[in-house]
């Protein structure tokens, strides 16, 4: 007679771990998206961090809780207040985390460090290229800390200028990390071809909000450039953090 037991119990646990990961991912992206956020007027919607929670759900906890997590945590950050945008941010946010998490598992397999280095390069160089072509105008910012909690705000004009440095900051440690760390160019490169994804996605769905007339006036080019920036903070937290963590677990 075989004793079903066993393989019912190992079940149960990865069924559980499962639900854990997504409730965890899912609220840790949430939480992080809420916290700092800076409102871009130009378009209606607003910089923030929860591409880094992203990053590190996709690349820990493999595509489907990257998937699952960017796209529901972060609609639900935006339902608090910029319920609009929730709808785009479900698919764009959850195909960021979808490629993050499957380009990483992919890549780590069979990728090759000149490849990796090589697609890192020249993602970076046209992410600057296209951000400086066509964001040559300032952007209006109201920072909130803690938000929906926030007590204090800080209303100003960021220009071009501002993000160019935090470009160039971001851009450098992220070519920093892909170059004296091989395993970590894999995590790079996953991240920034999902950023650029995000970045996109939000550019058309404010276009197709423009078109639509539910945001007359919208200038979605404004948030072509912060949107970049956001990516790129994104992965230069979550490519070294991955990293502490799986040398911490082994």
């Amino acid at each position: 007679m075989t004793d079903t037991s066993g393989g019912a119990f190992h079940a149960s646990y990865r069924t559980a771990r499962t639900i854990v990961s997504f409730g965890l991912g899912t609220a840790f992206v949430a939480v992080l998206t809420m916290i700092f956020r800076l409102d871009i007027p130009a378009t209606k919607g607003y910089f923030n961090l929860g591409d880094a929670a992203i990053f590190i759900s996709a690349l820990l906890m493999g595509p489907a809780v990257g998937m699952f997590a960017g796209g529901v945590g972060s609609a639900i950050a935006d339902i608090i207040g910029y319920p609009i945008f929730a709808p785009g941010t479900l698919v764009v946010k959850g195909v960021e985390g979808f490629l993050a998490g499957s380009l990483y598992a992919k890549m780590r397999k069979g990728g090759s460090r000149k490849t990796s280095l090589t697609i890192a390069g020249a993602l970076l160089a046209l992410g600057a290229a296209t951000s400086l072509a066509i964001s040559s105008l300032g952007s209006e910012l109201a920072i909130a800390l803690g938000y929906p909690f926030a007590q204090y705000s800080i209303v100003g004009v960021v220009g071009i200028d501002l993000w160019a440095v935090l470009l160039l900051i971001f851009g450098l440690a992220l070519a920093y990390v892909a170059i004296r760390k091989g395993e970590s160019s894999s995590a790079t490169i996953a991240c920034a071809v999902a950023g650029l994804e995000m970045v996109a996605g939000y550019f058309l769905y404010e276009q197709l909000l423009l078109v639509l007339g539910i945001l007359p006036g919208i200038v979605p080019v404004a948030e072509v450039f912060p949107n970049i920036a956001q990516a790129l903070i994104g992965t230069a937290v979550a490519v070294p953090s991955v990293g502490q963590i799986l040398k911490a677990k082994k």
